[in-house]
């Protein structure tokens, strides 16, 4: 008998949401664990190279997020992939880039607007190493 690859992976989606919902509970309690900003963006990127956007609006909850993601995917995104391919090797680079780019991207804004915007912290690198290890299970499971 064959089995059934449809039940199968609604079974790892509905484990991720449930660890997920889990992890983002326990976020609320310990501050030192990331925010999976750069989770989001990989995922977010993959999605939208697969051309499947309704994922892509699910994943990006604020609009200084969604402007960034959308100047990454449409401006530095081909050139990077025009340059280097599509390896898989390249992840920790674009988690690296999720959270600092971000970061230079609100100062950009901060300082056309004359607002200040929060310096970046070492929890950063944290967050970084740590999300680079998350990401690379994720895909491991999916």
């Amino acid at each position: 008998m064959r089995r059934n690859s449809t039940d199968k992976k609604n079974l790892k989606i509905f484990f991720l949401i449930f660890i997920l919902v889990i992890y983002l509970s326990l976020t609320d309690i310990f501050y030192f664990l990331p925010p999976l900003f750069g989770v989001m963006y990989v995922i977010t990127q993959e999605k939208y190279e697969e051309h499947s956007f309704g994922f892509f609006y699910f994943l990006v909850p604020f609009f200084s997020v969604i402007l960034f993601i959308a100047m990454s995917f449409e401006i530095l995104l081909p050139k990077f992939r025009k340059f280097f391919g599509y390896s898989k090797v390249f992840i920790p680079l674009f988690i690296t880039y999720a959270y600092l780019g971000y970061f230079a991207f609100l100062k950009i804004f901060g300082y056309f607007l004359d607002i200040d915007m929060p310096q970046i912290s070492w929890l950063v690198g944290l967050y970084i190493a740590c999300e680079i290890v998350l990401i690379w299970f994720i895909m491991w499971i999916l």
